[in-house]
């Protein structure tokens, strides 16, 4: 009988999703998510979702791309509360699929993918082989928390907060101009959401958008 383990493990990075793909005999009966992740949110000045960026030391970005499985930890040494550690990438840098306490709608770690439950983090940590299983990093990232963006506001963040409220069911559209289009756009959506409709988009709307 063909032994049935983790082949992929793809995390969406828009999503903050991680899901499986299984090969062998049981396959077919497996989970596979999605489940919920979150990613590394890179230093100040880090474009993370350039690909050989995110792949650097010192980023605090999850690298893209896709990635053997290195090895496996019970959890690390250093932050004992990440458990049931799949490490990935290269070792200098200590990037890992892992569970951790507090997973928000937004990237927060050092660069490793946090996963909420620790069931999952054992399952992925139980049954993807060393030098066998991959690890597939994909998408872009949301924006960090607690940005603020206005009207005359302009650039990628805008791009993604256009294209999350195009998402939502919300005509917009998606070219990184916060002009009088998305502030109306915005302002529905606040007073969809029983929010202050001021127009700027602030951490209060940034985790309702996200939600």
């Amino acid at each position: 009988m063909t032994q049935t383990y983790i082949s992929k493990v793809i995390v969406d990075l828009w999503k903050q999703e991680v899901t499986l793909e299984w090969m062998g005999a049981n396959a077919a009966v497996q989970p596979k998510g999605p489940f919920h992740c979150s990613p590394g949110e890179g230093v100040t000045g880090m474009d993370c979702d350039d690909i050989p960026t995110s792949k650097r030391g010192g980023t605090n970005c999850t690298p893209k791309g896709e990635f053997l499985v290195n090895y496996h930890e019970r959890r690390f040494s250093q932050f004992p509360q990440a458990e049931w550690v799949t490490r990935f990438q290269d070792d200098a840098r200590g990037i890992a699929l892992h569970y951790y306490p507090t997973v928000p709608e937004y990237p927060d770690s050092n660069g490793c993918v946090r996963i909420t439950s620790q069931e999952i983090a054992k399952l992925i940590h139980d049954n993807t082989e060393a030098g066998k299983s991959t690890v597939w990093v994909r998408e872009e990232l949301r924006p960090k928390f607690g940005i603020v963006l206005r009207r005359g506001s302009t650039g990628k963040d805008v791009r993604k907060i256009q294209r999350r409220l195009l998402e939502k069911g919300y005509r917009v559209s998606v070219d990184g101009d916060f002009g009088p289009q998305t502030e109306a756009t915005l302002k529905q959506f606040q007073r969809d959401n029983r929010l202050v409709s001021d127009g700027i988009f602030g951490s209060q709307t940034y985790l309702a958008l996200f939600a």
